[in-house]
């Protein structure tokens, strides 16, 4: 059986068109695009008018290879530069991206707002998916777990029988990209799922709103602002994503509230949350994205119900490797770095077997930073060339790549030396 290669096609949000014609147009395009490689982006195409449709094609991932080494394995081990496409099934999705953005639930009946929503695929949302690297392959099992629970419920399985909540709780330190990946998964099934629902939600609750001002009525807000979610879910042909963030804030441990050590108010509160989730497993359309950074404040009720629990770590220095290169390839495609030459390239990712040089290249002096970046936050990381530029570079543009490196590996011992002072001042 072949291995599938992914390919999502991002449509001009004014054009209509025939998507059996257009699929057509597109498969024969992919055999004129060089290289085809997973995760790259083409928005110029041969095809005459094919511009006037569609804004960019994004070759993604290869089903059944879980990880960037292994593709790495497929493109380079083989001696070829781009991927044979005759020896994949190829599964082309369309879509279009709603421009309105997260917005204030208009419904709530006070001016402190309990949950923002937004149609989904959202371009707030664009490019995150692409954007998280993680050591482990996070992305693709989230993936596949979410779309086979949405496969058990359209075929109706007896949840009595097979139990599956459609709940999801991403745990770890702050900063390592819980919430964003929970954005991400939801675009990315949007997508993925675009001809099985007629369109998409993204619903995010405020929790620390619904706790804060009025604390002694905590449970009937709970009760009520789900109540709205459910006149969502009543539209069987939407499928409706839920992120809770920082989930601990609703549901803390009721022993922690029996000891004495959390105000009574939060036993209700954890008692209408539990209630009103098992309340809407009966709507097939709905998932649940929950985060945390304490775990082991949350009721042991509510991580029972989650039907996969995983720990998000922060980046090593492969992960990191690739933020950074993704960073600097930017900060090139925009000019901010200049003078760059060919052999300035980087590699996709670093040999590590390679015999060490006494002058590195790019790609090895890029991994060398990337192993001391190790214990930084996929958060600091992401601005971290900020940093770099601001302070080390001090100039409108850089010149050269080396000369950025330099700036980059002063900006991760300022980094580290600053997070260590904070760390010392607690």
């Amino acid at each position: 059986m072949k291995n599938v290669l992914h390919v999502e096609v991002l449509l001009q949000p004014e054009k209509a068109i025939e998507i059996s014609e257009l699929e057509k147009a597109i498969r024969l395009e992919l055999k004129n695009i060089e290289p085809i490689i997973p995760e790259s982006i083409h928005t110029t195409f041969v095809t005459d008018g094919l511009s006037d449709y569609v804004k960019s094609i994004q070759i993604c991932e290869i089903e059944n290879l879980h990880d960037s080494e292994n593709i790495e394995q497929v493109v380079i081990e083989a001696g070829v530069e781009s991927l044979d496409l005759d020896s994949y099934l190829i599964k082309i999705y369309f879509y279009k991206l709603d421009d309105s953005g997260l917005v204030d639930d208009a419904t709530s009946d006070d001016a402190t707002c309990k949950m923002r929503r937004c149609i989904l695929p959202n371009v707030d949302f664009c490019g995150i998916w692409e954007s998280l690297v993680f050591q482990e392959p996070v992305k693709e099992i989230l993936l596949n777990y979410a779309q086979t629970g949405m496969n058990f419920a359209r075929h109706n399985v007896n949840t009595n029988i097979i139990s599956y909540n459609r709940l999801i709780l991403l745990h770890g330190p702050p900063g390592t990209g819980k919430t964003s990946i929970c954005k991400a998964l939801a675009q990315k099934l949007s997508i993925r799922l675009g001809q099985q629902y007629n369109f998409f939600e993204f619903i995010e609750i405020n929790s620390h709103n619904l706790l804060s001002k009025y604390f002694s009525e905590s449970g009937s807000l709970v009760m009520s602002m789900f109540q709205q979610i459910k006149s969502v879910l009543e539209y069987g042909d939407s499928l409706v994503f839920i992120l809770i963030d920082e989930v601990e804030s609703l549901t803390r441990a009721r022993d922690a509230v029996l000891s004495g050590t959390e105000p009574s108010d939060s036993i209700r509160v954890v008692n209408a949350v539990l209630t009103q989730l098992d309340n809407l497993r009966k709507y097939p359309n709905v998932i649940f994205l929950t985060t945390s950074n304490v775990t082991e404040a949350i009721d042991t009720a509510f991580t029972d119900r989650a039907d996969i629990k995983m720990l998000i770590n922060p980046p090593q220095e492969m992960a990191i490797y690739t933020i950074l290169k993704a960073a600097i390839e930017e900060l090139i495609k925009v000019k901010l770095i200049i003078n760059v030459e060919e052999h300035d390239q980087f590699d996709r990712l670093p040999d590590v077997n390679a015999e060490q040089k006494e002058i590195l290249n790019t790609t090895q002096k890029l991994y060398q930073i990337s192993k001391e970046s190790v214990g930084l936050s996929g958060r600091v990381l992401k601005k971290i060339t900020f940093i770099a530029h601001s302070i080390y570079v001090r100039q409108p543009q850089c010149d050269g790549v080396h000369l950025f490196l330099e700036a980059l590996h002063k900006a991760v011992k300022y980094q580290k030396t600053q997070d260590a002072g904070i760390t010392k001042t607690k």
